[in-house]
């Protein structure tokens, strides 16, 4: 308990400091995200999601950007069986060490009901976890009028009430943006649940910008 009130406490924290920082004249860039999963090795366990989320960027009187925060609220709902599985609240910090890398770090509060230790079994859990992310990008197509960017990306996901890592994501995929308002992408994801289950799906999503 004493974990879940530290961690809301710090989320609320760092969305008042990304409200303050509006209010300031920093307009955050707005995204809304829906993703399809297919799970490769599981064709009953067919996800979509939504996450929408708000990206304050820092900048120093260079306006060179120092560091990104970014609160969101992320809904996935299983096809297959018509269940809500997971409910997240949380806020991302991150910073794009350099053009093609980029290190995040994000604090959520999930609300789950899925299969997540054993495939079928599905229970009910509400925990705060963090979920640190690796991304490594590059122009496959740079040109002018169609655009394309390959990327690979490692997220590793560590549960404070256990204190322990239940969760490593790995992801190689290529997103294109149609225009300044709308990117796609789709990929490849393994998904090791440490010491249950692993499941290796297909991804495309939309994501809208504003």
């Amino acid at each position: 308990m004493k974990i879940k009130i530290v961690v809301l406490a710090g989320l609320f924290l760092l969305s008042f400091i990304c409200v303050a920082s509006a209010t300031r004249g920093k307009k955050p860039q707005f995204r809304f995200n829906q993703l399809y999963r297919f799970d490769l090795r599981k064709h009953d366990h067919q996800l979509y999601t939504d996450r929408f989320s708000a990206v304050f960027t820092y900048r120093d009187r260079e306006e060179k950007a120092l560091f990104k925060l970014e609160p969101f609220f992320e809904a996935r709902r299983n096809i297959h069986k018509s269940l809500w599985e997971r409910e997240l609240l949380g806020i991302e910090i991150g910073k794009d060490i350099f053009p093609w890398v980029y290190l995040g770090e994000a604090i959520q509060q999930s609300w789950i009901k899925e299969d997540y230790r054993y495939h079928t079994i599905f229970e009910s859990k509400n925990h705060a976890e963090s979920v640190t992310r690796l991304l490594f990008s590059h122009n496959l197509l740079p040109d002018r009028y169609i655009k394309l960017k390959g990327f690979a990306l490692d997220e590793y996901t560590l549960d404070f009430q256990r204190g322990a890592g239940i969760c490593n994501e790995v992801a190689i995929g290529v997103t294109a943006p149609l225009n300044k308002y709308v990117e796609t992408t789709v990929n490849w994801r393994h998904i090791d649940r440490i010491h249950y289950y692993d499941s290796d799906t297909f991804e495309a999503s939309v994501t809208l910008i504003f």
